[in-house]
């Protein structure tokens, strides 16, 4: 009788652990053939934020924007509230200044650059220039040729480069920065901070390096999109047809004519954009897990936040 009872209690304990393993479990299948849709989404993974509390906080707000260090602001009427990522309403944050920032200024026909306290650093010498980043700034000369100055002032890439990579604002980012080289073709390359091309290789669409990786497009009939790393290999490579944007937060958006999708580090597919969404600024950019969005049709004019599963704040309990 003891050995019998044993016996069932064992397998009562496989079957309740195996029936515990099968629940978590990954679901089976890839983004890139299936929509992913956004109640399947990690629901066992605690989420850093209360996207529902969100949804009530900012519901009827008309502005928006991203969250940064645990807090974002919004406009309802004339008053402009602050919120933190569980929806409570919050003090303004004291604001931040970088003592080392230099941003461009124009004066009396030339532009220098001055420091956070607005004292000039840098003289009124240029006849175009941009603010510094990542230690490097554009800067122009009276024929409008570009070259780049550090932050101590000194020319360390001379006047060469007759028009700009107009898509991203020829700005340093991760230690490189899109030139164009052809402009008859209007191609691009990457040069590191001395000036020399970081790799092999010429691009009829450029993006900026974050996270790693950079957009682009290459050359020739058999053209292909997708990301490169700091080598140049082409690391995530999309379907004719598509392109994308830079990653942040660990995401990325791509698109083709109206659909868009957001994917991930590998290149998989997280879902499908809402198509009834427009987005704010010139992409879908995701901070500290969530993005600022619009809605345009039955959603006309309402801004809302959206996660990395495809929820959207004025979307939430909707089928």
């Amino acid at each position: 009788m003891k050995k019998n009872l044993f016996t069932l209690l064992l397998l009562c304990a496989v079957t309740i652990a195996a029936c515990s393993s099968k629940k978590h479990q990954s679901p089976t299948g890839t983004a890139d053939s299936t929509i992913m849709a956004a109640d399947t989404a990690e629901a066992t993974v605690e989420e850093p934020y209360n996207l529902e509390a969100i949804a009530k906080a900012i519901e009827g707000c008309t502005y928006l924007y991203k969250f940064e260090d645990g807090v974002a602001f919004m406009n309802k009427g004339d008053e402009r509230i602050y919120i933190d990522l569980q929806g409570r309403k919050v003090e303004r944050p004291a604001i931040k200044k970088d003592p080392n920032a230099l941003i461009a200024k124009y004066k009396d026909g030339k532009y220098g650059f001055v420091d956070s306290e607005d004292k000039l650093v840098i003289p009124y010498q240029y006849d175009f220039a941009v603010d510094f980043s990542d230690g490097m700034a554009l800067v122009c000369d009276e024929s409008s040729r570009i070259g780049y100055i550090n932050t101590k002032g000194e020319l360390v890439i001379p006047y060469q480069y007759d028009n700009p990579a107009e898509r991203n604002g020829n700005d340093f980012h991760e230690g490189l920065c899109a030139v164009m080289v052809d402009d008859e073709h209007e191609w691009f390359s990457y040069i590191d901070k001395t000036g020399k091309q970081a790799f092999p290789g010429v691009f009829s669409l450029d993006g900026d390096f974050s996270e790693g990786m950079a957009a682009v497009r290459t050359t020739g009939e058999d053209f292909r999109s997708g990301y490169i790393d700091h080598s140049g290999k082409m690391v995530i490579t999309l379907p004719q047809g598509w392109w994308g944007r830079k990653f942040n937060d660990g995401v990325a958006q791509i698109q083709k004519a109206d659909s868009c999708f957001i994917i991930d580090k590998t290149g998989k597919r997280l879902f499908q954009v809402n198509s009834d969404i427009v987005y704010f600024g010139n992409d879908i950019t995701f901070s500290e897990g969530l993005a600022v969005v619009i809605g345009k049709g039955k959603y006309e004019k309402k801004w809302g936040f959206m996660d990395k599963s495809g929820r959207i704040t004025f979307c939430l309990g909707e089928n």
